[in-house]
């Protein structure tokens, strides 16, 4: 994992355009990351949410501005560099192969490294945070339930050992009981020491685990605070927590 102290600024977005062709998603995105936090982008479908989490990881390569990961700018690098660099990208669609056990899925994580003690010893330390790995070990992935196998996704992407952990809708088509265990396990990852820029569609659920937020629109950032001033401030609850807010707010930064 790249060595950053705790607090200290690992990731930084300036400026940054992207998109598809011709039509851009992105317009200049400002946002930044420090270790070891939770960050939650909350905001209408089509602002680009997940659109900043493949031009992090490099499946989509920034028109203008850059990305700093660590102090150096990777804005053109390619995602597998990125991935040596500690970035890992964990899809919004589920992404284990199903006929393959969980420990065999895992290990799949570690694709990249050439070094079979080093991989034993992180998949110890997996199974030690994650203990559904050596639980269900020998199970087929696809046996396990909706939340079972997103603990076994992360659980996978930390065998690179990444500084930061792109999560896109982890808790997509997963029943509250499943929700609030992925959710737990999110923040084991920070607990961790890990960063963790989660885009989550249940922002009520996401803004509750984040200690910082930021509210996406029309591809720039609108908004920004901590997951509990976004959670509770009023307008963002009447436009993106389908109910009021309640108790007061902490300070909430417009971006302009």
């Amino acid at each position: 994992m790249v060595e950053i102290s705790p607090g200290e600024l690992l990731l930084e977005l300036s400026g940054v355009t992207a998109g598809y062709g011709a039509g851009l998603i992105l317009k200049g995105v400002n946002l930044t990351a420090t270790r070891g936090e939770i960050i939650c982008l909350i905001g209408p479908n089509g602002a680009g949410k997940s659109t900043v989490l493949k031009t992090v990881s490099g499946l989509l390569q920034p028109q203008s501005g850059t990305v700093t990961f660590a102090g150096e700018d990777i804005s053109r690098m390619s995602s597998r560099d990125r991935l040596a660099r500690g970035i890992v990208h964990v899809p919004q669609d589920r992404s284990l192969f199903p006929a393959m056990t969980v420990w065999e899925n895992v290990m799949m994580g570690a694709f990249i490294l050439k070094d079979q003690a080093l991989v034993r010893r992180r998949l110890d330390e997996v199974a030690a945070l994650f203990p559904i790995v050596a639980k269900r070990r020998s199970s087929a992935a696809g046996s396990l339930s909706g939340g079972e196998q997103k603990q076994v996704e992360l659980a996978r992407s930390l065998m690179l050992d990444p500084a930061l952990i792109l999560l896109d809708e982890p808790s997509i088509g997963l029943d509250p009981r499943s929700r609030t265990s992925v959710f737990a396990s999110i923040s084991t990852l920070a607990n961790d020491g890990r960063t963790v820029l989660l885009v989550e569609q249940n922002a009520r659920s996401g803004l509750a685990v984040a200690h910082q937020a930021a509210v996406l629109e029309a591809g720039v950032v609108a908004l920004t605070g901590t997951g509990e001033a976004l959670l509770t401030d009023p307008e963002v609850a009447r436009l993106y927590l389908g109910a009021s807010a309640a108790g007061p707010a902490e300070t909430l930064a417009k971006v302009v």
